[in-house]
């Protein structure tokens, strides 16, 4: 009802850079936890962030898309 437009659009070819930045980020975080450094906790929030920013990243379109009608 609600996602009625929504298709899939098959797999997310940013998968494996949004999974490593959560990773980076976590790791930078509770490293700057344990030193007690805000600096290093601070970058690691930013690089999480940017591993959510990057949903919004348009996706490239396949030949197959192209073709359909855009109703």
């Amino acid at each position: 009802m609600f996602f009625r437009y929504r298709r899939r659009s098959g797999p997310d070819p940013l998968v494996r850079v949004k999974l490593a930045m959560l990773i980076l980020g976590a790791v930078l975080g509770l490293v700057g936890m344990r030193f007690d450094l805000p600096l290093l906790v601070s970058v690691a929030i930013g690089v999480v962030l940017v591993g959510f920013l990057l949903r919004f990243a348009p996706k490239a379109h396949s030949e197959a898309d192209a073709t359909e009608p855009s109703d």
